[in-house]
């Protein structure tokens, strides 16, 4: 909830709020819950949380396997999400540009935001299915470790403050970078350097390299990136992604009105 709808309780539906929590279990990690897994989530009875999860069935946000009689996201939200991304005007300005890295490194190419303090991939050009790195559109990952969301930290200084001033960061692999101080000299780096590495520390065997996008403001505002198998850098240079990414990042940028200065 924000801080306005929280600063307004007199305006606030609890109905609707309630379905919208109900929208927010469905987090990626719960594919699909039963009704008294929602009920207990919601801290509620399944008979009082029933006539919200049938409403949101009915109008197609939610659907209901029939069989294991569990409730997981509709085919409406993918609709939708389609009519969002396609109104996403730096979407359109990136993608022949993800297209081409694609084409011309033999790499998966991304783009993407951070929302909540997460990266929230927006698109992806494939061209190295070979890579394991199962990211997708409109998956939310963890920022500390991947090239997008060290690249995004790096220039926003509010969301990394929350980010290194919390508990010990998640490890997800032996190269992960678990602690603010170790985090925090990497996003210096990224501002000196103008890009970002994710070396194996998200997942093992895969190497990411990744560049800012800035708005006609100069703003940072997304971040491409691409990812390749890591035992390609021991026949190919490092420094030739690198220059990619860079350039690709700055093609982006000067199509959202950038002009360098």
């Amino acid at each position: 909830m924000n801080s306005e709808a929280a600063g307004k309780p007199r305006y606030l539906n609890t109905s609707l709020a309630k379905a919208l929590r109900v929208w927010e279990l469905f987090d990626g990690e719960r594919a699909e819950l039963s009704l008294s897994e929602i009920a207990s989530a919601l801290g509620s009875r399944p008979g009082s949380v029933y006539p919200i999860v049938y409403t949101l069935q009915t109008f197609g946000y939610l659907e209901r396997d029939p069989d294991t009689k569990r409730f997981r996201l509709g085919l409406k939200f993918l609709a939708l999400a389609n009519h969002i991304l396609s109104s996403l005007d730096i979407r359109e300005k990136a993608k022949p540009v993800l297209k081409e890295l694609a084409r011309k490194l033999q790499v998966n190419a991304h783009l993407a935001v951070l929302y909540e303090d997460e990266v929230l991939y927006l698109d992806r050009e494939e061209a190295a299915p070979s890579v394991v790195l199962p990211s997708v559109i409109g998956r939310r990952v963890p920022p500390h470790c991947t090239a997008l969301g060290k690249v995004l930290l790096a220039y926003d200084p509010q969301a990394a403050a929350r980010i290194t001033g919390g508990d010990k960061l998640p490890k997800l692999t032996r190269n992960t970078i678990t602690d603010a101080q170790g985090l925090q000299r990497e996003l210096a780096k990224v501002r000196r350097v103008g890009y970002a590495l994710d070396d194996e520390e998200f997942h093992e065997g895969n190497f990411c390299v990744a560049a800012p996008v800035r708005n006609y403001r100069g703003t940072v505002v997304a971040a491409i990136s691409v990812s390749l198998p890591k035992t390609r850098l021991d026949h190919e240079p490092q420094d030739r992604f690198v220059k990619e990414v860079i350039s690709g990042a700055e093609a982006v940028s000067r199509a959202m009105g950038y002009d360098g200065t």
